[in-house]
């Protein structure tokens, strides 16, 4: 099994009352969906932290760093493809954006992994 395609999609529903909490307000709820495709038609869905825009930019990382590096890979292969992207991203940091976009997609390999058996 390969990957074929990797998709960002960040759904965002205005709020009738601003959400707050001790670091900022948002007038929007925000979710990032990650939608990994594979040549056997299993599609793994996961999700990414990121409120608001920060999403905006997970959603960029996902499509234009992680997705080049991994399609054809065998998505069956979780640690390998994570190790492979952690090692390139690290250099950007060990938390924030690098990695909430590298979890939307480790979540998507489990739920592919859980579909193949």
């Amino acid at each position: 099994m390969k990957i074929t395609s990797v998709k960002s999609h960040v759904l965002r529903y205005e709020l009738d009352k601003e959400l707050g909490y001790s670091q900022q307000y948002y007038k929007h709820r925000t979710a990032h969906i990650v939608e990994v495709n594979t040549d056997e038609g299993i599609t793994g869905w996961g999700e990414c932290f990121g409120p608001g825009n920060i999403a905006l930019a997970n959603k960029y990382i996902i499509e234009k760093v992680i997705q080049p590096l991994i399609i054809g890979e065998d998505p069956l292969n979780k640690e390998y493809i994570w190790h492979k992207v952690y090692n390139l991203l690290r250099d950007s940091g060990q938390k924030g954006m690098p990695i909430q976009a590298l979890s939307g997609v480790d979540i998507a390999l489990w739920d592919i992994l859980g579909k193949k058996n």
